[in-house]
């Protein structure tokens, strides 16, 4: 069972295959049991079954993080040049996809935070930094996974005329 465990299905998000932005969507472990419990009911509509060749512990990254970081580079489209701005649980893996895609990864870390600009490096990131440092190109796309208001401008001076910055955030309500 996803976060995202119901929505109305008839407003224009819905209907757009946006459903994260639906008015009356509701979070499970949230708005509705569920989360780390052992039974659960679930709406269907979100609910899907898991690859039994995965084991849980293989499973669960990519449910949560795996889907908001994949969402985001779909976002991105055809960006060569990818920022990635929070290199958490979404970054590491986003970071891995692009790679795999053959896109340049440069990931933008707490300042001082020298294992996760090194861990970025280890997955094929190009350049790593702390926020607030300049890549050396421009980027095409911007992802932001840190729900830190400052890294919009950031990213937004990242990038290059016509590229796209992207909040992969989770809001609360």
């Amino acid at each position: 069972m996803p976060w995202l465990g119901y929505t109305c299905g008839r407003c224009e998000y819905c209907r757009s295959g946006r459903e994260n932005l639906c008015d009356k969507a509701r979070f499970t472990g949230y708005h509705m049991d569920g989360g780390y419990a052992q039974y659960a009911l679930g709406d269907a509509r979100y609910c899907f079954p898991l690859p039994q060749a995965y084991a849980d512990e293989e499973a669960a990254p990519l449910l949560c993080a795996g889907l908001i970081g994949y969402r985001a580079l779909v976002m991105a489209g055809e960006a060569w040049r990818l920022g990635i701005y929070g290199f958490g649980a979404a970054g590491h893996i986003v970071a891995q996809l692009a790679r795999f895609q053959g896109r340049e990864v440069y990931a933008f870390t707490r300042p001082g935070d020298r294992d996760a600009q090194s861990f970025a490096r280890s997955l094929g990131a190009v350049w790593s930094g702390r926020l607030g440092r300049t890549a050396p190109q421009l980027l095409d796309a911007a992802l932001i996974f840190a729900p830190v208001g400052l890294l919009v401008p950031l990213a937004l001076r990242a990038v290059r005329k016509g590229g796209r910055v992207i909040c992969s955030v989770l809001e609360s309500t």
